[in-house]
């Protein structure tokens, strides 16, 4: 696993890997509440697995820092699922997120988030609507869910 907060490169319009090799989550959100950052959101943990499983890596980034990102997953014991952690600051000229600090093997094949349109368009992008954290009945998961587990399937 790695962590990185290094100097941002240029902003330019990094190369995305297969959709299905390298999934980037972001955090307060997505896999965790926004306000509720105690509470993990449904079907966060079953679908770090089940990507686990499928032998895609997994890359948590966060605005907050990857420092942050680590700790936040740590409260749940799914850093071992993790890859890598990384800083979520630099932005393009387009107002997007730019992924040039991540090394080319976390590059995303796909971006999960709760704000979609902040996050570069060259990799399949999944948008989630943001988790509070107080509804255990959360379905925001379910479309990457969905997809880890065909990984799993094809991966027999």
């Amino acid at each position: 696993m790695s962590r990185s907060s290094e100097p941002h490169a240029p902003a330019t319009r990094g190369t995305a890997n297969h959709p299905d090799d390298v999934w980037v989550f972001d955090v307060d959100g997505t896999l965790i509440g926004s306000i509720r950052c105690d509470t993990l959101r449904p079907g966060a943990d079953e679908l770090l697995r089940t990507l686990h499983a499928a032998g895609s890596t997994v890359v948590v980034w966060s605005a907050g820092g990857a420092t942050y990102a680590e700790r936040m997953l740590a409260q749940f014991d799914l850093v071992r699922f993790v890859g890598a952690f990384y800083d979520k600051d630099a932005r393009g000229p387009d107002g997007r997120y730019v992924v040039d600090h991540l090394r080319p093997e976390h590059r995303p094949g796909t971006l999960v988030d709760d704000y979609p349109h902040e996050v570069p368009d060259q990799a399949r992008v999944i948008g989630v609507r943001q988790f509070l954290g107080g509804n255990p009945a959360d379905h925001g998961l379910r479309e990457a869910l969905e997809l880890a587990r065909a990984l799993t399937l094809s991966s027999r």
